[in-house]
């Protein structure tokens, strides 16, 4: 009778087998963190994108008050006024028909300076007025809409900042073009009357920007209570 030798498992056998299951278990747990970070990276920009579109949305509202109240036959600087820099907006307008005149605005900071207020977007809240290009705020009666970092430069779940080919693309940012100016306040005549009031009345109504000079537009929103009389 032949005697058979029992065979199993190798060491070799079982030390290759064990490198490839560390090897495997690995690439899961590289993959499985990438996740993550994609996804945590994600969230973060769509809470930024998310609140960044909530601050225009209210300022948009908000400008919708400018000129309600006021006498068409006034000058539209003094019921409509933007800086020279383009960096703050402010109208005059009435919160009852009885009461008396106030001004409000809106001032985006998108440059960091020594002693100046944070970047961010602010609202100048309303205070009594004669006109839109007299009323003043100051840096501490600025209310912040939206202030944050993140809303000018786009960062990572850990607050670092992207590589150079890793930008975020489309991205809701406050923050301006490389080299150029920024975002600007701008106001041009529109006939974006509701109701098809310019066909029955000679006034044009104002529309205010928010853009680049490169006419990238973060919003742009019709006043209808703000109308002048047509060219000449």
């Amino acid at each position: 009778m032949t005697r058979r030798r029992q065979r199993g498992q190798s060491l070799i056998s079982m030390m290759v087998g064990l490198v490839i299951s560390l090897l495997t278990i690995a690439a899961m747990l590289v993959l499985y963190k990438n996740m993550i970070e994609a996804s945590g990276n994600a969230s973060r920009s769509a809470l930024r994108d998310g609140q960044v579109a909530s601050a225009l949305l209210a300022a948009q509202i908000e400008l919708q008050e400018a000129g309600f109240g006021i006498p068409t036959e006034d000058t539209l600087p003094s019921r409509l006024a933007i800086s020279a820099e383009g960096k703050q907006i402010a109208w005059r307008f009435k919160h009852e028909l009885n009461q008396a005149d106030q001004c409000a605005g809106l001032r985006l900071v998108d440059t960091a300076a020594d002693g100046a207020p944070a970047r961010g977007f602010y609202r100048l809240p309303p205070k009594l007025c004669s006109s839109a290009t007299a009323a003043t705020w100051t840096d501490a009666e600025w209310q912040p809409v939206a202030a944050e970092a993140a809303f000018f430069e786009p960062s990572q779940k850990d607050g670092s900042a992207f590589a150079s080919d890793e930008r975020e693309i489309g991205a809701l940012t406050l923050r301006g073009a490389s080299g150029g100016d920024g975002y600007q306040f701008v106001a041009v005549p529109d006939a974006c009357l509701p109701f098809k009031q310019q066909d029955t009345i000679e006034r044009t109504g104002q529309r205010v920007i928010l853009r680049q000079a490169s006419d990238d537009v973060l919003f742009s929103v019709c006043l209808p209570n703000l109308t002048v009389p047509p060219a000449a």
